[in-house]
């Protein structure tokens, strides 16, 4: 009995590899920005925090003459942000009832792993999109969201408070909560609210010279209403693209993707500057598995799937967020039975 069982445990263990590598697969799809950033996640290779180095410095660079001393001055600029690490398990596991006992053939073991692992992958891709733009974070939740580094424009990022900061450690922030703009403003190119007229603003504002944004994401109404403008004016074939094996649906603001994110708050648009965000993780933990084992106090056997990283920033002041869009269309409602 204990040959059987261990020639089954390794072969969910070869199993559970191929499974865990289409999991990673998944999460890395699951959302446009993550399909872009997860999968060139920077390794750390440790410390009580994740260390960023920012991007704000300048060298003194001045010309010479031939026979000039070189004058070294102190270039006295804040390093780093601090991220504290955020740690996300995924567990797998079968019952020793079910391995020993109820066992009716490898096939339907691994039948049965392959469904733990399709769940796994739904569960672990949703916990990485909730980290990723929550408004309020769960307990050991560490990880700065895109909330809080594109749209609190009071809260503490990487260590950094920016009321005290010597940096610009604010985003641009065009808040229109008060104003309550509607979806016939977004389509309505007479209205100050014209959705064009809002993508321009955010545009120049976080622009200089070819360091400019990377990314807008936003609501499914506020893209449509740009898809709607295009449309109108018969520019939506050369603005639109399809992007990647998920079938991502984007269309282009002056060579910008502007995208749908369901997980993007109601009536927010995010302007990203991808040159400075990103995702880290601890060397040797990134989406890295456990073999099956048998644990101490259960009779259960179960494999591990763990994450050690964060999500952070190194310029803040190149990125921004629109708030108080439309989050209804305007004259369009569905009837209930």
């Amino acid at each position: 009995m204990f040959a059987r069982t261990s020639t089954l445990l390794d072969d969910l263990n070869v199993a559970t590899r191929e499974f865990y590598k289409q999991i990673v697969q998944v999460i890395n799809q699951d959302n446009f920005i993550n399909s872009r950033l997860l999968a060139k996640s920077t390794p750390v290779d440790g410390g009580q925090s994740i260390f960023i180095p920012l991007e704000y410095g300048t060298t003194d660079i001045k010309a010479m003459a031939e026979y000039d001393e070189i004058v070294l001055a102190p270039n006295e600029i804040l390093d780093y942000a601090s991220y504290p690490w955020t740690h996300l398990n995924g567990t797998l596991s079968l019952s020793e009832k079910k391995i020993k006992i109820q066992n009716k053939g490898k096939n339907a073991i691994l039948n049965l792993l392959e469904i733990h692992s399709k769940n796994a992958a739904r569960s672990m891709k949703q916990k990485f999109s909730t980290m990723l733009f929550a408004t309020s974070h769960e307990a050991n939740d560490n990880t700065s969201s895109l909330y809080d580094i594109c749209a609190d424009v009071d809260a503490t990022v990487g260590g950094l408070d920016p009321s005290t900061s010597s940096l610009d450690w604010t985003p641009k922030v065009l808040d229109l909560v008060s104003e309550a703009p509607t979806y016939a403003n977004l389509i309505d190119s007479t209205s100050n609210y014209y959705i064009e007229k809002i993508l321009r603003k955010m545009v120049d504002a976080l622009s200089m010279s070819n360091d400019r944004p990377t990314l807008i994401l936003t609501t499914q109404i506020v893209w449509s209403a740009y898809e709607t403008v295009l449309r109108a004016d018969k520019r939506f074939d050369s603005a639109y693209e399809q992007i990647g094996d998920a079938g991502f649906e984007v269309l282009k603001f002056r060579g910008i993707p502007v995208a749908v994110d369901d997980n993007v708050p109601a009536g927010y648009m995010y302007v990203l500057n991808e040159n400075y965000l990103g995702y880290y993780h601890a060397s040797g933990f990134n989406f890295v598995t456990t073999p099956f084992k048998r644990a101490e106090m259960q009779h259960v056997y179960f494999s591990e799937l763990n994450w050690w990283g964060g999500f952070g920033v190194s310029r803040r002041d190149k990125q921004g967020a629109v708030t108080g869009l439309p989050s209804a269309y305007t004259g369009l409602t569905f009837e209930t039975v």
